[in-house]
């Protein structure tokens, strides 16, 4: 990567000369001083103290899963047999679909299974006896002459994902150094922009963008070349960096916002620098509020330091892996050491540091072996994870980018040894399959239906599950506008409506942990407004009283009037709580002066107090 603040630079490819040592975990950070760290390194492994990576761990690892301790037998039933919940004394299961074909099954302990099966066998009302087997999808092998050598792709478990799509209709933004389109992608790349040289016509003079682009869309299982990720995928290019790889933020952020706005769904970056300029956060930021994931590459210095665009809040940092599926850290010859960056702080997830890709040099010769070679760095690692949600989208075109990440980041493996990445490794076909589209179910509210009150209220919401991925959190929105969130369940949020009067209109949105989110609308109506109160018929202000009197009300509200109160110098002294409000006062109980008020309360607990009338006794 390059060492000016604000310039950007491709990804690495590693010389023939590289010597893969498959070193391990990280050494110490350098010491105030030490530069980028990568003297430290250099150090730490000529002195041998970089370990290598656990020979024992990295065999657990790649050890088959043991058998489960019990066997699923399937048995099929005759006659009266078909609805019996034990069979042979072995408790037995069904569900609707195997109910109709007269089957099911029993759980026995693996030990016990052929003494089991035999004994079924012989029970009356058995047809048959057969141990339950297990399934695996068929993966896809495309027919390039090349996938052979694209090893990192079955590393990640990319033909797995092809067996459910190898992807269809979706737009992925290379900003690089330009594409040159070749046979894998021919018909894939659609027309973009130089913003080096300020034209329509993106060629790429360096090569690094061609290799992204083959990886990301280069045609499969067409009997040349090599197969890129998502075939079907159109790449827009769009070249910020010169013939030798670099550029500047301020040209990368103009090709950030040109890509959004022509409504790519995946921008890839290859590309980074230590340089955290205001105006490609704000590229980004606009990028993604347009709706486009945005993926980017971490870096080969072997560092922690930050690269960006990589560690802008949203962006999928990728990091890269060795061929074990651990951290990327190499020796060369001349005794350079070379990597992925890392930092669970700031790198989401990984990908292989080396590929087989487009080589644009070649492309020119007559030799098809000349056309591809190895493309190594987090250059390359990105791409290949842009390919993978590339693939999620094709196949759940509804989905929510959160849930397309959260796919891809819960399915990847962590690293053994060490957490250089926030959550480990891609795993392409278990991203692809396990993406939630499912929005939680909300079945009601608190309180009810255009129910009034006044002041504050308690909103509540009930019936509240998810199947997939589970809740996470919940809004509350008043009239369109953000109430407050709850992070745990059961949600419950206090709403003051102040002196407002009139329809709110209540909605919750409820969120699970891949994005998704289901929502619900309640109406309630908010009556501030105190009734109207009068005294009716009574004694006037100032005159004289004695024996009893009479005193009588009215009181209105549109909520109702739950009650009329007499106050007699400062107290609740009797209450009435139908209209027609009267009272009768004994005079001589309240002294020689009387203060009189009535007090009307609406349901919701407004009141209204009269003007006060004086009596002498």
């Amino acid at each position: 990567m390059g060492t000016f603040t604000h310039r950007i630079t491709a990804g690495l490819v590693l010389p023939a000369a590289l010597v893969a040592t498959a070193i391990g975990a990280p050494a110490a950070h350098a010491a105030a001083g030490d530069g980028d760290g990568i003297a430290a390194r250099k150090r730490a492994a000529a002195a041998g103290t970089i370990p290598l990576p656990d020979a024992a761990a990295t065999a657990r690892r790649h050890a088959p899963a043991p058998a489960g301790s019990t066997v699923d037998l399937i048995v099929g039933l005759t006659g009266d047999a078909v609805s019996a919940k034990k069979v042979g004394g072995f408790s037995a299961r069904s569900n609707t679909a195997l109910a109709r074909i007269g089957v099911r099954t029993v759980s026995v302990p693996r030990a016990e299974a052929a003494e089991a099966a035999a004994k079924l066998r012989t029970t009356p009302g058995v047809a048959y006896v057969e141990e339950d087997a297990t399934v695996t999808a068929d993966a896809v092998t495309p027919n390039d002459p090349q996938y052979p050598r694209q090893t990192d792709l079955r590393q990640i478990g990319v033909p797995d994902a092809w067996s459910s799509t190898t992807g269809s209709g979706i737009t992925v933004a290379v900003i690089d150094s330009g594409v040159t389109p070749f046979d894998d992608l021919s018909g894939r790349v659609l027309s973009g922009y130089d913003f080096v040289n300020g034209d329509d016509e993106p060629i790429d003079d360096d090569g690094h963008g061609t290799a992204v682009a083959s990886l990301i869309a280069g045609r499969g299982n067409d009997g040349q070349g090599m197969a890129g990720l998502c075939w079907s995928c159109s790449i827009l290019p769009v070249k910020v960096l010169d013939h030798r790889g670099d550029g500047l933020q301020s040209t990368v952020a103009s090709g950030v916002i040109y890509a959004a706005d022509l409504g790519a769904k995946i921008i890839n970056m290859s590309l980074g620098g230590p340089g955290d300029v205001r105006a490609l956060r704000d590229a980004v930021a606009y990028a993604q509020r347009k709706g486009a994931l945005v993926v980017a590459s971490a870096g080969n210095d072997a560092v922690s330091t930050p690269q960006y665009p990589a560690a802008y809040p949203g962006v999928l940092s990728i990091g890269g892996t060795a061929p074990d599926g651990e951290w990327a850290l190499y020796e060369t010859e001349e005794g350079e050491i070379v990597g992925s960056n890392f930092g669970a702080g700031w790198v989401d997830v990984a990908a292989p540091f080396c590929t087989w890709a487009a080589e644009l040099s070649g492309l020119s010769t007559a030799d098809p072996a000349d056309d591809y070679d190895d493309f190594c760095g987090t250059s390359a690692s990105a791409p290949l994870v842009a390919g993978v949600l590339a693939l999620e989208k094709s196949k759940h075109p509804r989905a929510s980018n959160a849930a397309l990440t959260y796919s891809l980041t819960r399915t990847a493996r962590q690293s053994v040894q060490y957490k250089f990445t926030q959550f480990g490794e891609i795993r392409a076909g278990r991203a692809v399959a396990s993406v939630d589209t499912a929005a939680p179910r909300i079945t009601g509210a608190a309180p009810a239906q255009n129910k009034r009150f006044r002041g504050a209220v308690t909103v509540t919401a009930t019936g509240v599950s998810d199947s997939g991925t589970g809740l996470s959190h919940a809004l509350l929105y008043a009239n369109g506008r953000y109430v407050g969130r709850d992070n745990t369940a059961p949600y419950a949020l206090r709403y003051s409506s102040g002196t407002f009067n009139g329809n709110v209109n209540l909605q919750w949105r409820v969120y699970d942990k891949a994005g998704n989110y289901g929502v619900y609308n309640r109406r309630i109506i908010a009556d501030n407004k105190a009734p109207a109160a009068k005294i009716t018929s009574a004694p006037k202000n100032g005159k004289k009283v004695k024996g009893t009197v009479t005193l009588k009300a009215a009181a209105s509200d549109a909520s109702g009037v739950a009650r009329v109160e007499l106050i007699i110098n400062g107290k609740v002294v009797a209450k009435d709580y139908k209209a027609g409000y009267a009272f009768k006062i004994k005079v001589k109980k309240y002294g020689k002066k009387l203060k009189v008020q009535v007090r009307a309360v609406d349901k919701v607990g407004n009141t209204r107090t009269t003007a006060a009338r004086t009596w002498k006794r």
